[in-house]
């Protein structure tokens, strides 16, 4: 009997533009190059390059030839429904635009994979999702009240507000209760660039974080990475963008625990790429937009995890077509 080649499925990255990519911690580009040496199609856009007309979403589309050197082809414009799995790759801020695209791309077509589902990430966010499971979650508040931010500062004695929009620890505030200027702090961060309020996350400062902020780079519920980020000195931003180091660490049986216990949501909601934040054996972000650090999770486990990520995306992929073509099937029957 001949043997068939593996099928050979056409994916879409829906990128921010090359120069803007952080190349230090950029993933997408790693996994475009596994894609490319297994001989499967890959193509580019940007949501600035997506139309939707009617209930079509059509895109302005490259192919990628290479990665190293970057490669393009020619522009040409081609509905989205055609590729096999589209990836929404942009990084936050999550701003009103990332939010008008996770509403285009609602409709694309169901046969289309998406990693991650823009109707997931929309209803995901990466800074109060972990609340699902408030048992694994420091001490937590949102709001765009004063008083009630500083009360929590008095309660807790020392804290860490977060734009809840943002990433890579950008705008992220330590307030300690003891410093003559934290109430004059509070009022500010809770006024957004046009005066108006806005709401922020606050969380009770670990002091664990001194030991490393671990990512764990999640892929269908599944922990196949983790790297250990440390705070440069004097610093307690343990962000990779922040001048962290990076170092190999492990698992603790309660962190597998937490792991257990959020993946089957992640399954349910479709979140097949995320990056899992736990400090002192705690969560304080669910990282699913754009899940990055790869690259360094190789270089302290000695691995090329995309190789692994790609594996699962492609039997993702192929297990949906099938249940597509078995639906399919029973309907004209």
């Amino acid at each position: 009997m001949e043997i068939q080649p593996p099928p050979s499925y056409q994916f879409l990255f829906i990128m921010d533009p090359y120069p803007t990519l952080n190349l230090e911690t950029e993933t997408s580009l790693l996994l475009m190059g596994e894609l490319l040496s297994l001989g499967h199609m890959v193509y580019w856009t940007e949501a600035s390059q997506l139309i939707l007309r009617q209930n079509r979403v059509f895109g302005i589309t490259k192919r990628v030839h290479a990665v190293e050197p970057f490669l393009l082809a020619s522009a040409e414009e081609e509905p989205l429904n055609r590729f096999d799995v589209v990836l929404m790759r942009n990084d936050p801020p999550f701003n009103v635009s990332y939010l008008h695209l996770t509403y285009m791309l609602d409709f694309l077509d169901s046969k289309v994979v998406q990693f991650n589902p823009a109707r997931s990430v929309r209803n995901a966010n990466e800074k109060l999702f972990a609340l699902n499971w408030p048992e694994w979650v420091p001490p937590t508040i949102t709001t765009m009240y004063a008083p009630a931010l500083e009360a929590f500062l008095e309660c807790h004695g020392k804290i860490v507000v977060k734009p809840i929009e943002d990433c890579s620890g950008r705008g992220i505030e330590f307030l300690n209760a003891c410093q003559p200027d934290a109430h004059r702090r509070i009022a500010a961060v809770v006024t957004g660039s046009d005066g108006k309020g806005r709401f922020v996350t606050a969380q009770k400062f670990l002091e664990q974080v001194l030991e490393g902020d671990k990512r764990v780079y999640l892929v269908n519920g599944k922990p196949l990475g983790i790297v250990n980020r440390i705070p440069a000195v004097g610093s307690f931003l343990a962000n990779i963008h922040q001048g962290a180091r990076c170092m190999a660490t492990e698992l603790t049986n309660r962190e597998e625990q937490i792991i257990q216990a959020i993946a089957p949501l992640l399954r349910e909601m479709g979140l097949f790429l995320v990056g899992l934040d736990l400090i002192g054996e705690l969560i304080t972000e669910i990282n699913l937009t754009s899940p990055s650090a790869v690259r360094q999770i190789n270089q302290v486990m000695g691995k090329q995890i995309e190789k692994e990520i790609v594996v699962a995306m492609l039997e993702y992929v192929g297990a949906h077509q099938e249940s597509v073509n078995q639906n399919a099937f029973r309907k004209s029957s």
